[in-house]
């Protein structure tokens, strides 16, 4: 069977309450029986069939028997027993009902009722419920069998009258209404008394009666049951006559519960106004407990529901409304007990002018400390405690049901004056929060109870690495559309992965597909209606991994691990060019993929390498290089270091050369021109620390190309040349092969040689010319300077003989 339910956005209305009932097949099942009527048969099955009957004053609505059929049908519904509008009442007591009551009396209707009982005899006609559209519909009681009878009342409204009695043994109620609104009519309870008594008072709704006589002057005492106080009437009742008619003198009284009071005794009940019914609206009341000095109050708490965010019960430590707070309480969460550390409590309950619930009823009394031990201080709602010792130095601590948090993580302490160390903590269900395991709970604030209104509430929740959240949803009632929750795994909520309202409970969802091991939930409530919220369970699960990337070739790879948010690195052998991304990680989502496509190594045409070693590739080896390639390899590396370069495959076709030079360029000495296979086996060294390669290939036929791998190795230095004796090195650019020194010679000497020294390349280094001279010279041209020195000739050694210098 499946059912459907569904709305307009526009009012509402009270709904429906639906039973259902498995059923044996060739069964129609019970049908039940009608109010205020009845049914006989008993049998369900196939063919069976069913009658039924309305007690006196109701009429059948409907089909007086039905039979089962084939399809498991019944033929007819069942039908209903409608309150007659016309009815002679001749029993000593019964029921008056407007038609169709409890549901509304239809419109233009005029019934006629008597009551007829024996002549020696009086009517008493209570009222119990009274519901009419005011000013237009009426109910006249009159005093008589007859239309022009006197009338003892006419009635409009929903105000309920006091009893009514008449004076003769017949009476006579006429109801009429008129052709717009109807409402829920009456119900109206008759009895009959005898002329020397009076009638029966009943018994007071919250009360107890003591005494039965009606007899004239005979009196019937009443008393309110615990937690209600007396409103209304009077506590004792006396049967007197009066004006010739035997009545009560004093009304029944009324048992209320009071809004409010002080309370001295050592036990009692605390109701809430209008209990056990449904609260009142706009109550602001204050209750006192007071007990003997030393003696502390303790209250529990056997009923409370009430509307949440709105109406709420707050209870004190002390006397005042500044007193400090114990707790404050709403919905239906509240502890099994409370206990105050001195000797009043202060309990003061407000509602707002909307909605009310059944309220609560608290009993109270006094405690006698002990003498050697705290009293129990009891468990907070939705929690649990820890130890059980309540003696002076106990420790007892708490701790909450999944979804909850406690408000006060330090222990309590039994003190030495048998007073616990601290109030006892509550299990709160928060706004938000950051929760990190691999299972946890959600709950919307206050829950069970409606959430309160204006949240902005974010959770955070992380799971392990690689790990997806699943939520699973137990309890789920939000306003529709103005309240929302919102899951996301991204941190935006601009754009969430669901928007969720309403009451249907979602299907379980997933989350964190993206690797990042966390989800986000946000819950958003307006100012307006609130419902039960949310219960959510998450767990983690294994997120399905990417497949294997492989490995390119020519490459080596680091990971092991194919799970979301793991990575990848791949690096190419020697020679080898990585083209693409170095690293690849696996992402998440509904197709697991790797965040790009493999990368390759491969060999180039031409490349810049410095280091202490490597490798040349020609282009695409170990593949066939193509035509018309004009490749440049230059290799660097440390000064003072040669580099020495191995062929170990070499395979060039005829007319294709590989040149390799002894420097920077091609300005450099040229080691040789290869092709075929001749640097096979051949070693090059070059006398610096670089060297070129030009390789050239024609539009002809090409081959597999070349595979060279270099190292460095120390050059063979020009010994030191030294300084001549009056002169300096001006510059000394190192004693390798192609370095050079240049020299100058001190004031007044004369540089004979060459002024700069270069070591020369080979398998022996040398410079290029001796160390030259710095000489006084005879005679000679002196330049354009400010200053200067002359020297004698040979200076510092003797002059020689027979000179004749001149200097200008």
């Amino acid at each position: 069977m499946w059912l459907n339910f569904k709305t307009d956005d526009t009012s509402g209305s009270l709904g429906f309450k639906v039973s259902y009932e498995e059923i044996d097949q060739g069964s129609c099942g019970d049908p039940g029986i009608p109010a205020y009527g009845k049914r006989e048969g008993a049998g369900f099955r196939h063919g069976d069939r069913l009658y039924f009957e309305c007690l006196p004053a109701f009429e059948l609505v409907g089909k007086k028997n039905i039979t089962c059929q084939k399809n498991n049908q019944w033929s007819a519904k069942k039908p209903s027993c409608v309150f007659s509008c016309f009815f002679n009442f001749t029993t000593p007591s019964g029921v008056l009902l407007s038609p169709n009551y409890p549901q509304e009396y239809g419109n233009n209707m005029h019934c006629v009722w008597l009551i007829i009982t024996n002549p020696e005899s009086r009517i008493n006609l209570a009222f119990n419920d009274l519901s009419m559209e005011k000013q237009f519909d009426f109910l006249s009681i009159k005093d008589g069998g007859k239309a022009e009878s006197p009338i003892l009342g006419t009635f409009s409204g929903d105000a309920l009258p006091p009893p009514i009695t008449t004076s003769a043994h017949v009476a006579r109620l006429e109801f009429l209404t008129d052709h717009t609104y109807t409402n829920r009519g009456f119900n109206i309870t008759f009895t009959t008394f005898r002329h020397n008594e009076c009638p029966d008072p009943g018994v007071p709704v919250n009360g107890k009666r003591f005494g039965e006589s009606l007899q004239l002057g005979s009196s019937i005492s009443f008393l309110c049951e615990e937690g209600f106080v007396k409103t209304h009437g009077s506590q004792t009742i006396s049967c007197i006559l009066k004006d010739g008619n035997v009545v009560w003198d004093n009304a029944v009284p009324r048992c209320e519960a009071p809004c409010g009071g002080d309370l001295k005794a050592p036990s009692g009940i605390i109701l809430s106004p209008g209990w056990p019914e449904l609260y009142k609206e706009a109550l602001n009341c204050e209750w006192i407990i007071e007990a003997p000095p030393g003696y502390p109050i303790k209250i529990i708490f056997d009923k409370f529901r009430t509307e949440v965010n709105y109406d709420v019960l707050e209870v004190r430590d002390g006397r005042f409304p500044s007193s400090p707070l114990i707790g404050s309480y709403q919905g239906t969460q509240v502890p099994q007990f409370l206990i105050s550390t001195s000797n009043f409590l202060y309990l003061h309950f407000s509602t707002d002018k909307s909605h009310s619930d059944i309220g609560f009823r608290i009993r109270y009394e006094t405690l006698q400390l002990q003498s050697d031990h705290c009293v129990d201080p009891g468990i907070p709602v939705n929690g649990q405690r820890h130890g059980n010792d309540f003696y002076v130095g106990a420790l007892v601590t708490f701790s909450c049901e999944a979804g909850y948090t406690l408000s006060d993580t330090e222990p309590l302490e039994c003190e030495p004056n048998f007073q616990w160390s601290r109030p006892l903590p509550s299990c709160d269900a928060l706004c938000g929060g950051y929760i990190q395991g691999n299972t946890g709970t959600i709950l919307s604030p206050g829950f069970p109870d409606f959430y309160p209104h204006n949240l902005n509430c974010t959770w955070i929740i992380e799971t392990s690495h690689g790990k997806g959240v699943q939520f699973s949803f137990h309890t789920f009632h939000l306003e529709s559309p103005h309240d929302h929750l919102l899951v996301t795994e991204n941190g935006s909520f601009s754009q969430p992965l669901w928007r969720l309202t309403g009451s249907t409970l979602p299907p379980p969802l997933s989350a964190g597909l993206f690797g990042n091991y966390t989800a986000q939930i946000r819950f958003l409530s307006d100012f307006s209606v609130s419902y039960e919220g949310f219960n959510i369970t998450f767990s983690e699960y294994d997120l399905e991994p990417c497949e294997d990337p492989g490995i390119p070739l020519y490459s080596t790879r680091k990971g092991l691990q194919y799970g979301v948010g793991d990575s990848l690195i791949f690096s190419c052998f020697p020679g080898y060019r990585l083209e693409g991304p170095a690293r690849v990680v696996c992402l998440g989502g509904r197709r697991r993929v790797w965040s790009s496509p493999l990368p390759r190594c491969v060999a180039e045409c031409g490349s810049s390498v410095t280091g202490m070693q490597g490798v040349l590739l020609s282009p695409n080896y170990p593949g066939y290089y193509g035509n018309n390639h004009e490749c440049i390899y230059s290799i660097q590396t440390q000064p003072g270091k040669g580099i020495q370069l191995r062929a170990r495959d070499f395979r060039l076709e005829e007319d294709d050369v590989l040149r390799v030079f002894d420097g920077s360029n091609n300005k450099a000495r040229l080691l040789g021109v290869f092709t075929g296979n001749e640097l096979l086996d051949t070693m090059l060294n070059s006398t610096s620390s670089s060297m070129w390669l030009e390789f050239i290939s024609n539009a002809d036929n090409t081959s597999k190309g070349f595979e060279l791998h270099f190292s460095s190795f120390e050059l063979v230095k020009c010994e030191d040349p030294g300084v001549p004796q009056f002169g300096y090195k001006r510059e000394d650019k190192g004693h390798f092969a192609g370095s050079t020194v240049t020299y100058d010679c001190d004031p007044g000497y004369t540089l004979k040689g060459p002024e700069v020294l270069t070591c020369l390349r080979g398998e022996r280094r040398a410079w290029d010319s001796p160390l030259p001279l710095c000489v006084a010279e005879c005679g000679g041209a002196i330049m354009e300077e400010p200053s200067g020195r002359i020297l004698s000739p040979g200076y510092p050694a003797p002059y020689e003989h027979n000179l004749h210098c001149m200097y200008r």
